[in-house]
């Protein structure tokens, strides 16, 4: 797995919780320890976000900026399989 795989791991995992922080508060509005872990996991996700931007482009079309084309610079999605078949 490559440091970019891994990297999005880390912020799928990190979703993955604030879904279900956010669906957990809907029955506990008002319990606060699931409250901070939200805004933990949040201000951790941006972190991770920004990381991963800063390293590999954006990660959909609202966070590109208009003097930044990354997504046309990188490989598409069917070359990064032909190179990782090649890889292996």
């Amino acid at each position: 797995m490559t440091e970019q795989q891994r990297l999005m791991r880390r912020i799928d995992a990190c979703r993955f919780a604030m879904w279900e922080l956010k669906i957990f508060l809907d029955t506990h509005p008002d319990n606060c320890e699931a409250v901070k872990s939200l805004q933990e996991r949040r201000k951790m996700a941006a972190d991770l976000i920004k990381q991963y931007e800063d390293a590999y482009g954006p990660l959909n079309q609202s966070d590109a900026t208009a003097s930044r084309w990354a997504w046309v610079q990188e490989p598409w999605p069917w070359e990064l399989t032909q190179k990782e078949e090649a890889d292996n």
